[in-house]
């Protein structure tokens, strides 16, 4: 599929853009981006994964049903063509497909924003506001305007994760689950339709 191709380019193109121009042009290691053990056990993801979830969902329900957007506007007008294509590409696409959104952009997504971007808005900004932005950032980059509540609450608590943790790598492993979940989601939704 085509926008397994372009997804999973685009993640590659990203890690080796940081690879280049942060670690070998500036000198630094992969543990300076966060990428490195983190201080605080990785157990508390047993509660921080359902509550980002929920908050997440909490806060779409609170900015989109006052709108009128019911399930239908709130879905992603392009999530079931695209998941269509893994299905009709059989389970090998499928596989390779979650590998992709659970795996590779997780760990390219967490390398730039939290790894990256954060700490050069928090160098300008105090740690509220630079989470603030930064998650912001993260939800506009997007360009998903149904899934912005969301994706604003995810890229917030993955800055506040950064930080709390001291490492990257927390929040990759829930950036992993959250859309591990929401692409079984399409493809189930895809399938039954």
């Amino acid at each position: 599929s085509l926008a397994l191709v372009v997804l999973a380019g685009t993640a590659v193109a990203a890690l080796g853009a940081v690879r280049v121009h942060l670690l070998r042009r500036r000198g630094l290691a992969w543990a300076d981006v966060g990428l490195r053990r983190p201080d605080r056990s990785p157990w508390h993801l047993a509660w921080q994964i359902p509550a980002v979830t929920a908050a997440g969902v909490a806060a779409s329900m609170l900015v989109l049903l006052p709108l009128g957007a019911g399930p239908d506007e709130a879905d992603d007008p392009g999530g079931h063509a695209i998941a269509a294509d893994f299905i009709a590409g059989g389970p090998v696409l499928a596989v390779l497909g979650l590998l992709t959104v659970a795996v590779l952009v997780p760990v390219a997504e967490e390398v730039v924003f939290r790894g990256v971007v954060l700490p050069a808005v928090r160098a300008r900004l105090r740690a509220g506001a630079g989470i603030t932005l930064a998650g912001a950032v993260f939800a506009v980059v997007h360009l998903m305007p149904p899934a912005l509540p969301y994706l604003f609450v995810l890229g917030v608590s993955l800055c506040a994760m950064a930080e709390w943790y001291r490492s990257i790598v927390p929040g990759m492993v829930l950036h992993g689950v959250n859309n591990a979940t929401v692409f079984a989601g399409v493809l189930a939704a895809a399938g039954a339709a």
